[in-house]
Formats: structure tokens, C-alpha cells, sequence
């Protein structure tokens, strides 16, 4: 019982991972958000994965299935704005800087630029924010079928 209903956070930080993996796609890694040690975005973004699905199973739980068009595109933000801080705070302590850098300067910038990126750059915009809403689908159809089963 407790194994199936930990499926949906186990499901929420591999959706944070996949996200970490996209942002390397999209170059993540060419503009230092992620410092010297690529896995910080592994685990920030396993984190901010199951911090979205906890913030997330309220809507979740919406009978209308048009409450999803609404919230992906704020749980976009919501989510940078939370894997940034994360990946401020680990590299904050694994003290991950160049000495001539402003670390809370790269933080914000790292999270400004994100948010820069999926709403002004129009083909990313669109691939981003249709796989937020698919992301959630997914977690959705995981937390109904747990909650239909009486164990979620």
C-alpha cells in the first residue's frame, strides 16, 4: 500500500529529472546555471519535482479537466522559479562560484533568463508549455488512479 501510493511522488521527481534533461537540451549547461557539477540540476530538479506534484494534486483533483490549460502554463514559472532556488542553494553549498561572481546575481539571473526564455522565444514557449500540460496529464491520470483504487 505505501509503495503504490509513493508512485506518484517516485513519478514527480522523475518528471523533475526529465525536466532537468531538457533544460541541458535547451543549454542549461553552456549558460552556467548549473556551476561546475551537472548532477545539481539532477537533484534540484528531482526536488522541484515533488514539490510541484505536492502543489499540484489540488488541481489534480478538479473535476473539470480544463483546470489544466489554466495551471500548466503558471506551474511553468512556478516550477523555474523553485529549480532555480534549489540550484541556488546547492551550489551555495557546495560552494560552486567563481570567486569574481555575485552569487545572489547568478542565482536571480539564472531564473530571470529561464523565465525570459519560455515566454519570449516563441518555439520554445510552445514546446515548453505543451509539455508542462502533458506532464501533468500524466501525474493527473497517476493521482486518479490511486485515489480511485482508495489508496492515494
Amino acid at each position: 500500500m505505501i509503495a503504490v501510493r509513493s508512485l506518484v511522488w517516485v513519478l514527480g521527481a522523475l518528471c523533475g529529472i526529465a525536466w532537468w534533461a531538457i533544460s541541458l537540451l535547451l543549454g542549461a549547461k553552456a549558460y552556467g546555471v548549473l556551476g561546475n557539477y551537472p548532477v545539481t540540476g539532477a537533484v534540484a530538479g528531482a526536488c522541484a519535482g515533488v514539490a510541484m506534484t505536492a502543489l499540484s494534486i489540488p488541481v489534480y483533483r478538479l473535476p473539470s479537466p480544463g483546470a489544466l490549460l489554466w495551471y500548466s502554463p503558471l506551474s511553468v514559472y512556478a516550477a523555474i522559479g523553485l529549480y532555480g532556488a534549489l540550484v541556488f542553494a546547492i551550489r551555495s553549498i557546495l560552494n560552486d562560484f567563481h570567486p569574481d561572481q555575485i552569487r545572489w546575481a547568478v542565482g536571480a539571473q539564472s531564473v530571470i533568463g529561464m523565465w525570459w526564455g519560455v515566454t519570449m522565444l516563441v518555439p520554445l514557449f510552445i514546446t515548453v508549455h505543451l509539455l508542462a500540460h502533458a506532464n501533468h496529464r500524466l501525474l493527473r491520470i497517476a493521482h486518479a488512479g490511486l485515489v480511485g483504487t482508495r489508496q492515494g
